[in-house]
């Protein structure tokens, strides 16, 4: 895909809204249980925002940042677009509840 760990990653995390980090190798270590089939669709999502070319759907692209934007380029057509930042999703605060009141 020629992307950043790091951007795949933030992107994977904020979708399914839980923590994790990179081993020493540069696997994904995720906080959680996932079905393999979740991790392919948000893969998928991200290949179509983050990878494709829109005009001739080449994955030859490259993902810079000027300024505070994202732009992806093509190599092989030359077009461009803006693409979105990547938010963080809902994060659940998990822990115990005061039972009591006070």
């Amino acid at each position: 895909m020629h992307r950043q760990p790091d951007h795949v990653m933030a992107f994977l995390l904020a979708e399914l809204g839980t923590s994790g980090s990179l081993d020493g190798q540069q696997r994904l270590v995720v906080k959680g249980r996932f079905a393999p089939k979740n991790f392919e669709g948000i893969l998928r999502r991200y290949v179509n925002e983050y990878v494709i070319c829109l005009g001739c759907k080449s994955p030859d692209t490259l993902l810079t940042k000027e300024n505070r934007l994202f732009f992806l380029r093509c190599e092989k057509c030359g077009s461009g677009r803006s693409v979105a930042q990547i938010k963080a999703g809902f994060v659940a605060r998990v822990g115990r509840r005061n039972a009591g009141g006070t």
